[in-house]
């Protein structure tokens, strides 16, 4: 075997000692590389992290504000559910006070109707006892006298503005009434002579019963056929002469027969 050559190895290890230089600086140059792209690379994933943190937060923003949103709907559905409830509880009254207000209206239409027959009764009614009334009114301004007491005796029943009592005058008559009346008060005039007061209501009564009252002045002789003595009185010089009228007579309006004869006082000797 040749013992190798000097040079030759002398090369080799020249050459061996390049590339090992030559791997070392392109390993150096490599793990530069690397190092330097991993910086890069960190750099960009952590933008990216960022990136990412601020849409997950964008993200958490938006679910929150979805969510309120959600509510309001949620609360603006339970509004409208209210509203749409109230509006049927509101129609359902308008309905209902609706019904009432035809049920009242169509009331008021009969009591409307109720009320026109009753006031055609009642005019019909003061038609029928415009006498009768009259008549009432003029000796209820006697009330409390004797004159009062009488027509209320004679007639049977209070004398008052009534249809019962309107009615019993026109079954009786006005003129029979008042001579009844008359007939009665005379039978006490003697000892309670006529006041004022009654004296203007036979007067206002006998015109409400279409009669007329017949005084008899003093000074005229006493006559049994057209007067009624009422009592006597000492009085010489006037003897059988009417000395006063103590109860006028009463006859229907323009007639000639009485139908009670005046009642006088008559002078004696």
């Amino acid at each position: 075997m040749e013992p190798p050559d000097p040079i030759a190895a002398l090369w080799v290890h020249a050459m061996r000692a390049e590339l090992d230089a030559l791997v070392i600086r392109f390993q150096a140059q490599l793990e530069q590389h690397v190092s330097h792209a991993a910086s890069g690379r960190r750099e960009e994933l952590d933008a990216i992290e960022q990136q990412v943190t601020a849409f997950a937060a964008r993200v958490q923003q938006g679910e929150s504000s979805i969510a309120a949103l959600q509510a309001e709907l949620d609360r603006a559905r339970a509004e409208s559910a209210e509203r749409a409830a109230a509006n049927e509880r509101l129609a359902a009254t308008t309905d209902r006070l609706a019904a009432d207000l035809a049920r009242a209206e169509a009331e008021v239409a009969r009591l409307t109707t109720s009320l026109r027959d009753v006031g055609a009764r009642a005019r019909s009614l003061d038609e029928q006892f415009v006498a009768e009334r009259s008549y009432v009114e003029a000796l209820t301004r006697a009330g409390g006298t004797l004159l009062f007491d009488v027509a209320q005796l004679t007639l049977g029943q209070s004398l008052e503005a009534t249809p019962a009592c309107f009615g019993a005058l026109k079954a009786r008559k006005l003129d029979a009434a008042l001579a009844a009346v008359v007939r009665e008060r005379g039978r006490t005039v003697t000892r309670h002579p006529l006041t004022a007061v009654e004296q203007e209501a036979l007067g206002a009564a006998a015109l409400a019963a279409g009669c007329e009252l017949i005084p008899v002045a003093a000074g005229q002789r006493f006559s049994s056929a057209t007067m009624e003595k009422a009592g006597t009185r000492p009085e010489p010089a006037e003897e059988d002469h009417v000395l006063e009228c103590v109860m006028p007579g009463v006859r229907l309006a323009g007639g000639h027969g009485a139908a009670v004869h005046p009642r006088v006082l008559v002078a004696t000797a």
